[in-house]
């Protein structure tokens, strides 16, 4: 019987097959009318030349020629076949895609009004799909995930200031929080039950070098992604020992929901990730024109986009809704809470965190309530800031032992106040890009100097805003003009300069470093006189810093150098030493003074010792503008030389 009934019930198949093809033809004509209609009406009102339909693509004008190229490089963010570069013929497939019927996939297992969200809400109040018959569609996991958000009050940019054992964080860093609006009054507790946006490199576990050349190059994908704000703070405030400020920016409540949208729809969409352009700072300011266009902020930064200038630009452009905040780091509040302790209680703070003392100890025991909650406190503390994730479960009952000892102690709440909010912003700080001009004379030859710094920050420079003992100056070119010789040439080109000076104390005993690489015109002795001759000079070494106190750090360095110059013979040399140095200025950062001084033993190549003392001042005039004094002494090649300058600095 049933091979009988086959021949049967392929007919049926057949015929219902036919029967929803025909009645797929159908509803296609139906919906073909409706549709021209729409992308007719499109088209006479421009809109695929608005700036919000170029926001939502990522649309940039292109280098090189006319047109436009969206920066997404995920092949399935786009509809139309040539879409990543026409943004017509994407509007069109656009409108296309959503007259799809109910089952039809585009990205990420959705409908294309579900994956593609923010252009769907954007498009249907610009176009009135309710009288133009699109049929919408449910999205079930998207209302799950808004539900999941809850009712929101604003979006924050968040600022966690840099970390220089990071590479990928010496600038710092930014990402935007989506402000939760649960009923609570604990401002605190409503912030970090909040969720975070955040851009970054997917570097897997690169290490630092390979990082830096592919990081340039761009040879990271960088993704967007949607975090616990708690989590972000964990990383960033514990983890890594930076403070955050917290701006509210004022965006309307129709902008906050059309980047939550968008946030949705660039799910898993990948985008060339470029350390010093394309970059998490610049990524976010395009999450922020999608929500506001008129902002348009990415082309403020097209050659580099340093976070703290984003964060200006931004605050500039869209403003603030209320006062920033301002989190203090893990190390901060150690640090803080630690200065209120004598050598006796920090030696006990140092062994409980450690183990090597027992919380009930009759040495903890002996202390004043007062004193002996601030040890415990601290001690408590000092153990979860050096709980890494691979330890948290090794250190987890010595945490708890000591929240026991110090619920036992009566005393209640904080023992001593809060850090104190930092003077100045990072907002505030000077401008990442300096000018120099100036004049001087070396070894007798007077000399006129022009000098040019894209970014970022030196010793020297104010120091409101920026990371304490911290310097990254790249691609400073100063040219200088000698009118006896009537020479022009270039004095220096440092291609990169870095110096971390972390100052150690009884609980922090961190390594300061330095690394630079320059060319360097350099006196050197040739047929009785001196004469410039050019030095590409690399090199980096460790060393300790100590802190003097509000007002200033002294340094000292272990160095390895090497150089290569076809004064020398052979043309390099390699070679070691040390240089030590002294920070120091008034308590309004008005004057600064570097007092510094190095020996170099070039042993290998052609062998040599070069030595210079310096004093540098900076007096500064407006926030925008500085005098600047240099005093130097070197010696090198067995001749000795003098050079003084003085400059005017101005930031911009």
């Amino acid at each position: 019987m049933q091979s009988c009934r086959a021949p049967w019930a392929l007919a049926a198949t057949l015929a219902l097959a036919c029967a929803l093809a025909a009645t797929s033809a159908a509803v296609a004509t139906e919906l073909e009318a409706p549709l021209a209609a729409l992308q007719d009406a499109a088209r006479s009102r421009r809109l695929a030349e608005h700036a919000q339909w170029h926001a939502l693509l990522h649309y940039r004008p292109t280098r090189f020629g006319g047109g436009v190229t969206s920066l997404a490089d995920q092949p399935d963010f786009f509809l139309a076949p040539d879409g990543k570069i026409n943004p017509a013929a994407e509007l069109d497939s656009t409108l296309a895609a959503f007259f799809a019927p109910a089952g039809a996939i585009a990205r990420v297992g959705q409908h294309p009004q579900c994956a593609y969200a923010a252009r769907f809400a954007w498009l249907a109040s610009e176009l009135a799909f309710e009288r133009a018959g699109v049929p919408v569609q449910p999205c079930r996991e998207l209302d799950t995930w808004r539900a999941t958000i809850g009712p929101v009050r604003g979006v924050s940019l968040i600022f966690p200031e840099a970390y220089l054992n990071n590479p990928a964080s010496m600038f710092g860093h930014t990402l935007l929080r989506i402000d939760a609006a649960p009923p609570t009054a604990d401002e605190e507790r409503r912030d970090l039950l909040a969720w975070a946006v955040n851009f970054a490199a997917d570097t897997g576990t690169d290490p630092g070098p390979i990082f830096a050349v592919k990081g340039i190059s761009g040879a990271y994908g960088g993704f967007f992604s949607f975090w616990p704000y708690s989590q972000k703070v964990k990383e960033y405030g514990d983890w890594e020992n930076r403070d955050i400020w917290e701006y509210r920016l004022a965006l309307r409540a129709e902008e906050v929901e059309r980047l939550l949208l968008h946030v949705w729809e660039l799910r898993d969409v990948r985008f060339d990730y470029y350390f010093f352009d394309e970059n998490c700072s610049w990524a976010l300011l395009g999450l922020l024109q999608a929500a506001r266009p008129a902002l348009d902020l990415q082309s403020r930064f097209r050659a580099w986009a340093i976070p703290s200038d984003t964060v200006r630009a931004t605050l500039a452009e869209a403003g603030l809704a209320a006062d920033p905040t301002w989190r203090a780091s893990a190390a901060t509040k150690i640090a803080h809470d630690a200065r209120a302790l004598s050598d006796q209680e920090l030696r006990l703070v140092r062994e409980l965190a450690s183990g090597a003392r027992a919380p009930d100890d009759a040495a903890i025991a002996a202390l004043a309530d007062v004193r002996r909650a601030a040890v415990i406190a601290v001690a408590y503390d000092l153990l979860r800031h050096r709980a890494t994730p691979d330890r948290v479960d090794e250190e987890r009952p010595r945490s708890r032992a000591l929240l026991v000892a110090r619920s036992g102690v009566p005393v209640q709440g904080e023992v001593g106040p809060p850090p104190p909010v930092p003077r100045v912003r990072p907002d505030r700080g000077h401008e990442t890009a300096r000018l120099r001009l100036g004049s001087g004379v070396r070894d007798g030859h007077p000399f006129l100097e022009a000098r040019a710094r894209p970014a970022y920050h030196d010793l020297l420079d104010p120091q409101g805003g920026f990371t304490r003992g911290a310097q990254i100056d790249f691609l400073d070119l100063a040219v200088r003009y000698y009118p006896e010789a009537q020479q022009l040439r270039i004095h220096e080109f440092r291609l990169l300069d870095i110096v971390s000076l972390a100052p150690r104390d009884a609980l922090f005993r961190p390594i300061s470093w330095r690394f630079g690489t320059a060319l360097e015109s350099q006196l050197v002795p040739r047929h009785g006189a001196l004469h410039e001759a050019y030095f590409w000079n690399t090199g980096g070494g460790a060393g300790l810093t100590t802190s003097l106190g509000p007002l200033g750090l002294a340094y000292g360095f272990v160095e390895a150098r090497g150089e290569v110059s076809s004064h020398l013979q052979p043309a390099w040399a390699l070679g070691g030493g040390g240089s030590a140095g002294v920070l120091f200025g008034d308590a309004d950062d008005r004057w600064r003074a570097h007092l510094h001084a190095s020996a170099i033993r070039y042993a290998l190549g052609d062998p040599h010792t070069r030595i210079a003392i310096g004093l540098d001042q900076r007096l500064s005039l407006t926030h925008d503008d500085a005098l600047e004094l240099r005093l130097t002494a070197q010696r090198d090649f067995g001749e000795s030389w003098l050079e003084a300058g003085l400059f005017w600095n101005h930031y911009f």
